[in-house]
């Protein structure tokens, strides 16, 4: 592949797309990169039961092209396998999902095993965390800053809660507004925090700048 090319997957990979977006690309509702690295870009269109209405809604596009129609995709580059992004038209930005209801037929059922047993940490890799919204966009503004996790704690029911750095200081404010991922892809989005995720319910760590070493708070931050 070309350097210049910013996609993990090859120019010419087969890609699903709304057909509607062909002709208006300023519809682009949401996209998602399946288990096997597959895109599908749609303008709010689903699949349904009817096969060959499935075939007008939708039409197979390489990667290339769709990029070329849709240039805010190379935001997305480094979107793992199993999410998705709501396309934010006034922003800007993508806004990351994790597919909410899986697939339940035997082959999702043993990737998700799969993935599921190669999980070195605690807890699943498909459990819900907490984010904080910054962390939860990607922007395509070619000055964005960039993202990153300032402050990670494991509550004492064992859920997750990851704060970027937009938040000013977190210990501050009580009511961060947050939305949720799955673990793994949390860990896939920012690697830095990998290390941490083997912490007890009850830690909490937190950072000074994104490339700082990671510091445990004690006693309430004392």
């Amino acid at each position: 592949m070309s350097q210049d090319w910013p996609m993990g997957q090859e120019p010419h990979a087969a890609v699903l797309v709304a057909q509607g977006l062909i002709e208006h690309p300023e519809n682009l509702d949401h996209v998602l990169l399946d288990d096997e690295e597959g895109w599908f870009v749609s303008d709010g269109s689903e699949f349904g039961d009817d096969p060959e209405l499935d075939g007008e809604q939708f039409a197979t596009v390489c990667l290339h092209d769709v990029v070329e129609l849709l240039p805010q995709l190379r935001a997305l580059a480094k979107l793992p396998a199993g999410m998705g992004a709501e396309w934010d038209a006034g922003n800007g930005t993508w806004v990351l999902i994790s597919p909410l209801v899986p697939s339940d037929d035997d082959e999702a059922r043993a990737y998700r095993e799969a993935r599921a047993a190669a999980w070195p940490h605690a807890g699943s890799p498909m459990d819900e965390v907490n984010l904080s919204l910054g962390l939860m966009e990607i922007s395509t503004a070619a000055d964005a800053p960039a993202r990153g996790v300032r402050y990670v704690s494991r509550e004492e029911d064992g859920t997750w809660m990851f704060v970027g750095f937009e938040v000013p200081d977190p210990d501050e404010q009580t009511e961060v507004e947050v939305d949720t991922l799955e673990l793994g892809h949390v860990a896939e989005l920012y690697p830095d925090v990998v290390e941490l995720l083997d912490a007890e319910p009850g830690e909490v760590f937190f950072r000074e700048a994104p490339d700082a070493e990671w510091l445990q708070v004690i006693n309430d931050g004392e």
